[in-house]
């Protein structure tokens, strides 16, 4: 099942990251300096050599002409750029037959609680659920992992969705699997305390969907759900 498409226009060797912005990328005929909308390190996927592919941006007084949109690993292009993950996610919570909740009443984007904004608020037989999205791109040995660096903000969602909980509310975390994975695990290595109140928030009923997609010939397509590790 097809989720969105995102059209690639250029593909290119990476070169280098001077900073987390941007990119540096050789395509056939230039050197171009593309966006980054990713702030993950990517060391796996963004290294000097690797295959990515380009989209060109739509406003021509923009600084930087073109945004990575993926990177190569393996046989597989890996999506890199999160600013698609609102689109993906909205068009699979909205859709019944691939969301886990099914057909929903009501769905709000960017909601606010406390000093945060939490992705999603649906309506569903007059229940709230709060919705949290992360994209995992990456991947060790088949199993998924996030984060790849220490997260404060990942952390802090966790902890408004058990707040939230404890208050009466269904609240869930909807991971983006975007590399083929079997399995999926909090990355204690990078960050123990996200893995911790991710299990403590699994032990509260916060629910965990670890949605495994693909990105195949410009469109990301829906593969369905991966078994997560245990404690």
């Amino acid at each position: 099942m097809v989720l969105y498409r995102i059209e690639t226009h250029e593909e290119g060797i990476f070169l280098e990251r001077p900073n987390r912005f941007i990119a540096r990328v050789k395509l056939e005929n230039e050197e171009v300096i593309a966006h980054v909308h990713d702030s993950g390190r990517l060391p796996e996927l963004l290294y000097e050599g690797n295959k990515v592919k380009l989209r060109k941006a739509n406003n021509p007084h923009r600084k930087t002409a073109w945004d990575v949109i993926s990177a190569r690993a393996g046989e597989e292009d890996v999506l890199i750029n999160s600013a698609f993950h609102r689109y993906i996610s909205e068009n699979l919570l909205k859709d019944e037959q691939l969301s886990p909740f099914g057909k929903i009443d009501t769905l709000k984007a960017e909601v606010k609680y406390g000093k945060s904004r939490i992705d999603y608020l649906l309506e569903k037989d007059n229940k709230k659920i709060w919705v949290e999205v992360k994209g995992v791109s990456l991947c060790e040995n088949n199993i998924a992992m996030f984060p790849d660096a220490p997260s404060i903000r990942a952390q802090k969602h966790l902890t408004e969705l058990m707040e939230l909980k404890e208050k009466g509310d269904r609240t869930a975390v909807l991971l983006l699997i975007l590399r083929n994975s079997k399995e999926f695990r909090p990355r204690w290595e990078t960050d123990s305390k996200f893995s911790d109140l991710f299990y403590k928030a699994m032990q509260l009923g916060v629910e965990v969907y670890p949605v495994l997609l693909a990105f195949e010939n410009n469109e990301i397509v829906y593969k369905g759900l991966i078994n997560i590790i245990k404690k």
